[in-house]
């Protein structure tokens, strides 16, 4: 059995709360703990390498997420919300638990793995007043001029895709998490309008589900099969079924029309595989080379 260091079963026995700050000095008993940093002692410069996002917009999350995150105890070392999103940020981006994200509030690395879980499952809480997929009239005929702007395609009201996001192998049912590719995943469904707006986020399933499965599970055929609802059609690519709802490119274009139609669907799509490409390219942990 693997016997955990003297410091850390004082911190057990002692059932001290896992939002405290925890380094060295503090887990041999001494009264004083480094002082925590958050992003609100980042420079200028940090800002864009450490958390992808400007000053303002992580105050304005840190308010948010603040009556969720703050913490019930008064010791003085609790982690402030502050704390807690520029750690939960700062592996989005990095996506590691060691080197920069325990160094960038100065705390071991069991409290920087809650501090993650936290803000994540706050996150997820509060998705649906920010992921949506609106059918009202004005919203329909806004995506639709959107999206016909760009290629000339009519009546589109999303862009649908997918991304793998790499995780180890679970302990249950491992081979069902594995991606063609050999590693282990999940698929993860993506919709969005032509603002990149992402509309429709799932992450339920394995890596070894088929997308076309994906897709029925969720309510969204559904938005398109009400009278006088859906009144476009979604833009997928072939590994979903051609249906009065969801477009995708021919096979086998033999005319110049079909030429057209597809390079226009390709043009259109191609919205969806770029709003993937800026998340990983923000949020390194979504990216498979990223996972460490």
């Amino acid at each position: 059995m693997t016997r955990r260091p003297k410091g850390m079963r004082k911190v057990a026995e002692q059932d001290v709360d896992t939002d405290v700050v925890a380094d060295g000095p503090m887990l041999q008993g001494s009264s004083d703990s480094r002082q925590q940093v958050s992003y609100i002692d980042l420079t200028d410069d940090q800002y864009p390498q450490r958390l992808r996002f400007r000053k303002d917009v992580v105050t304005e999350l840190c308010h948010l997420l603040q009556p969720d995150l703050e913490s019930q105890t008064r010791l003085r070392t609790a982690l402030s919300v502050a704390s807690k999103v520029t750690i939960a940020l700062n592996f989005y981006t990095n996506g590691s638990f060691q080197g920069a994200t325990a160094d960038i509030s100065n705390i071991f690395q069991f409290a920087t793995h809650r501090s993650i879980r936290q803000v994540t499952d706050t996150l997820k809480k509060r998705r649906r007043d920010y992921i949506s997929f609106p059918m009202t009239r004005e919203k329909q005929l806004e995506r639709a001029t959107g999206f016909f702007r760009i290629a000339g395609f009519p009546r589109v009201e999303g862009a649908k895709g997918y991304t793998h996001v790499a995780l180890r192998a679970p302990l249950t049912n491992p081979e069902t998490f594995r991606h063609r590719k050999g590693y282990h995943s999940l698929n993860v469904q993506l919709e969005c309008a032509h603002k990149y707006q992402i509309m429709v986020a799932d992450d339920r399933y394995p890596g070894s589900s088929h997308d076309a499965f994906i897709l029925w599970q969720t309510n969204v055929p559904g938005l398109f099969q009400l009278p006088n609802e859906g009144r476009g059609w979604l833009l997928g690519d072939k590994g979903y079924l051609l249906s009065t709802w969801i477009m995708t490119s021919l096979r086998n274009t033999t005319i110049p029309a079909q030429h057209s139609y597809n390079e226009s669907h390709a043009t259109t799509r191609n919205i969806i595989e770029q709003t993937i490409g800026i998340l990983k390219q923000r949020f390194c942990y979504l990216d498979s080379s990223g996972l460490r």
